[in-house]
């Protein structure tokens, strides 16, 4: 988490103290992910892992890659499956919210979770899904995905980091979800209004 922070908010971006704190980010996220797995299929199954996993990692993954794919121009197999993995997973996680909902009632939290985190998921795939479909990408395109991606990404290790240490704050059981959609609450606007300057510096009209 720190060093996601550190490499949004420190450095110039593309310079060589962002790249490198940047690599320490997606290595430590992808630890986390390993971590999570082994835990879930050997220890406890935890749902809270598994999403923060799933989610955490494909938009470091997906950040990291399209940087990759921005000099080759050339989409491997490996981005596309992860797509579509992570796709099903949000749309499964939906299905399970609407489940809860049904089954628990309209009061149940995890059920709201689980809709939210399913639809922004599967929603980011996607994204990237149909971005790769794209013969012409729009000017600076690769930009405002690697923003979009990691920031998303550290959102995740924000809201990891809240719902595990939810005691420290003092927030009561029934208010819990607060740790859950807070970052993005806050994150989400932040991203847009970064998203408007660039596109501001860069000349670049908002695709449709």
């Amino acid at each position: 988490m720190a060093s996601g922070l550190m490499a949004a908010f420190i450095g110039k971006k593309g310079g060589k103290l962002h790249k490198q704190v940047g690599k320490v980010f997606f290595w430590s996220m992808f630890w986390i992910f390993i971590s999570a797995l082994l835990i879930i299929a050997f220890i406890r199954f935890n749902f809270f892992l598994l999403i923060i996993a799933v989610f955490s990692f494909y938009m470091t993954f997906s950040g990291v890659r399209v940087l990759k794919i921005k000099k080759t121009l050339k989409v491997e197999w490996y981005d596309w499956a992860a797509s579509v993995i992570t796709m099903l997973f949000g749309l499964s996680l939906f299905i399970i919210g609407i489940r809860l909902l049904i089954l628990n009632g309209t009061q149940n939290a995890m059920g709201y979770l689980c809709l939210f985190f399913g639809f922004f998921t599967a929603n980011t795939a996607w994204l990237n899904f149909k971005g790769f479909r794209k013969k012409e990408q729009p000017k600076m395109w690769w930009w405002f995905a690697h923003m979009n991606s990691m920031c998303g990404a550290l959102i995740a290790s924000i809201t990891a980091f809240l719902v595990q240490n939810g005691e420290i704050f003092g927030i009561a059981d029934r208010m819990n979800w607060l740790l859950w959609v807070l970052p993005a609450a806050i994150g989400s606007p932040l991203i847009s209004y970064w998203a408007r300057k660039y596109r501001q510096q860069f000349g670049v009209v908002r695709s449709k």
